[in-house]
């Protein structure tokens, strides 16, 4: 287990590790084509809709970060 015991920083670290995963598997895919190998274009597809569902989720989780930060930053107004 992780040294930090707050849930939304853990997720938010695995999120970003599968994040880079996925941009590292594009870009392996990019390169396999720019070698002139045919790599399957449903494959390419698949990595787009990962990317843009981890993205969201990186999104939700750092705004669950941000609010008590926005929230604490407007109570002291």
């Amino acid at each position: 287990m992780s040294s930090n015991p707050n849930p939304v920083l853990q997720n938010l670290r695995h999120l970003t590790q599968r994040f880079d995963n996925l941009g590292e598997r594009m870009s392996e895919f990019n390169r396999a084509q720019a070698e002139g190998q045919e790599p399957d274009p449903a494959e390419f597809v698949d990595l787009l809709k990962k990317q843009s569902v981890t993205h969201t989720a990186l999104n939700a989780q750092f705004g669950l970060l941000q609010k008590p930060l926005k929230t604490v930053l407007n109570e002291t107004r």
